[in-house]
Order: C-alpha cells, then structure tokens, then sequence
C-alpha cells in the first residue's frame, strides 16, 4: 500500500505545475526556471536533456516566448499522482492551444504527456526532473501492446 498523499501536498503541486504553465505562457523565464530544484533536470519534448537551474534558466531565455507564440495556452490535466520515497510522482496530459488575430484563428498547436518527480524543498515543491513527451498516434501507450 502507498503512503497517502495529504491535501497541502496536492495543492502545493498543483500550484507548481500552473505556475510552470503561467511562466512559459507569458515569457516569463526567472518564473519557469525557479520551478526546478537546484539540480533539477528537463527533457524536452525535441530530446534535449538540461541539467541544472542555471542550463534550465539559459534554454528558458531561448525559447520563452518562441516567435509567434503569443496568444498560447497551455491546458494540464493532472491524471496520476503517487507517492515515491519522500518525492512525488505526477502524470499530467496537457494541450497547447493558441489564437492569433492574423488571421483570426485558434488551432491545437501540440499536445502531450508530463512525467515529474516533484521534490520539497526549502522554497516549497520543485521539478527534480520533468520529461515532456508528445501524444501521437505512434506515441501513445497502449495497454497489451
């Protein structure tokens, strides 16, 4: 049986994953960068592998916000979460969608899976590694397959 994860934790962690999403929605690098722990690792959806604040903080200021990408949402859904050790483990899907005005048109720009072990430390809950996967039809997991 696994350890229950109490109601401070779960919402302390769900404020961790929107403050995430509200940074790199809004260009804000110092915000998306300060949701990882000290040594915290990213590996991005294109396959790059960052360790480190300091290399997460850099390809942050590189990529928020890409060009053309303001009017993006990202849209998460946090489907599994479970206790492992003294970190947490979170499952998410999420959507980006973005609306432009020229032309005047929404479109789903990507979407995808989040796997996070979160790590308290002493500013509250960080990433200690966030894996940023695609969904496709190629990608997606399938039970028997």
């Amino acid at each position: 049986m696994t350890t229950p994860i109490c109601a401070d934790d779960r919402f302390a962690i769900q404020d961790l994953l929107m403050s995430y999403v509200y940074a790199a929605d809004t260009g804000d690098a110092q915000g998306y960068a300060d949701t990882f722990a000290e040594k915290g690792v990213l590996l991005t959806s294109d396959g790059q592998r960052l360790d480190g604040y300091a290399a997460i903080l850099a390809y942050a200021r590189r990529i928020l916000p890409p060009i053309g990408g303001r009017g993006r949402q990202h849209h998460f859904q946090t489907i599994r979460v479970a206790r492992e050790r003294e970190a947490i483990r979170v499952f998410s899907f999420w959507l980006v969608a973005q609306r432009t005005n020229e032309p005047d048109a929404t479109r789903l720009r990507s979407q995808g899976v989040c796997d996070d072990l979160c790590v308290k430390t002493p500013q509250g809950w960080r990433f200690a590694e966030r894996k940023i996967g695609r969904w496709t039809d190629t990608t997606a997991p399938w039970v028997g397959a």
